[in-house]
């Protein structure tokens, strides 16, 4: 049954492209809720056991780029609050989230499987506030760069290279790798590319940077 009202639950948020990944959640008490102010939609976690998630057909592999909208909800906690991942195991897979005390974004990598140590790396200086951003994360083999509102906030290393663990769900709110806590945040939006597709280049990272922020009613 499709939402209709403010404060519905979401058992299934279906994919509008013509891939058909739809995200997911059996367990109704473990279902996000539909949010709406009359303006703007989003889908919000309460920060226990909410979470949304594929079927298992993504792989945890470089090059990966996803362009999100969030609003960290959460004030307390200094563990990582997963807004989406790509995993198999707390130790294999990736991950872009927030430290929710400081509503700091972070970044996290690790492939045990293939040998891969961690990579864990936040934003210095900049940090949300607890407002409404819009963030592009572009993971490549070696390196990682995280944009805020269109502002690279993380841009660095990782030890992620070209290891490959296939056919892995992608994972909305609580997640499986290492760190992660539970938290409420709010999800305007999410496009994901990895690496099966062709990655979006600069001008149309801008494009849906702009696109996103004005159905969220943020200005970059």
């Amino acid at each position: 049954m499709a939402v209709s009202a403010d404060n519905q639950p979401v058992g299934l948020w279906q994919d509008l492209s013509a891939n058909g990944q739809n995200l997911g959640q059996e367990v109704s008490a473990a279902r996000p809720t539909y949010r709406t102010d009359g303006s703007f939609h989003w889908v919000e976690a309460d920060g226990v056991d909410d979470g949304l998630k594929t079927a298992p057909v993504f792989d945890v592999r470089n090059p990966v780029t996803m362009v999100l909208g969030y609003q960290m909800l959460s004030t307390s906690g200094t563990a990582r609050v997963n807004i989406a991942e790509i995993s198999q195991t707390s130790t294999n897979g990736m991950s872009v989230g927030v430290r929710p005390n400081i509503d700091r974004l972070q970044y996290y990598s690790r492939m045990s499987q293939q040998g891969v140590p961690a990579s864990n790396v936040a934003s210095p200086t900049v940090w949300g506030n607890h407002e409404k951003h819009v963030v592009t994360l572009q993971a490549t083999s070696g390196h990682v760069t995280v944009r805020l509102d269109g502002v690279p906030v993380i841009d660095t290393a990782q030890n992620l290279a070209q290891q490959s663990i296939s056919a892995q769900p992608l994972r909305i709110g609580l997640g499986l790798v290492t760190a992660s806590i539970p938290g409420a945040f709010r999800l305007f939006g999410l496009q994901v590319w990895t690496s099966s597709a062709t990655q979006p280049n600069a001008t149309q990272i801008d494009e849906l940077e702009a696109w996103l922020a004005a159905k969220m009613g943020v200005s970059l």
